[in-house]
């Protein structure tokens, strides 16, 4: 995958210029994140010839503003965290 990315910044910046460079900065650390990842843990994301993995392992986050809900998306997605309610009872043997 090739990435090419052109940012200018010019001085001085307005609020607005702050929150837009934090955003990129936070997309590009994703970017880095997923593709380390994809280094690391080739097979969690499929061979080369674009085979998934038999089972992917949800992500497993924990929502900060409420304990009770996980992220159910696969691990190391991109994008944002699918945020589900999980009953605590589930979990717990009979």
């Amino acid at each position: 995958m090739a990435i090419k990315l052109n940012i200018e910044i010019t001085s001085p910046m307005d609020a607005r210029d702050h929150e837009l460079l934090s955003g990129i900065a936070v997309m590009t650390l994703a970017i880095a994140n997923h593709e380390l990842a994809v280094a690391k843990f080739p097979e969690a994301f499929g061979d080369e010839d674009g085979l998934q993995a038999e089972e992917p392992a949800s992500c497993g986050a924990i929502n900060p503003a409420d304990a009770g809900a996980i992220c159910v998306a696969e691990v190391a997605h991109r994008g944002r965290h699918t945020f589900r309610a999980v009953d605590p009872r589930a979990a717990m043997p009979n």
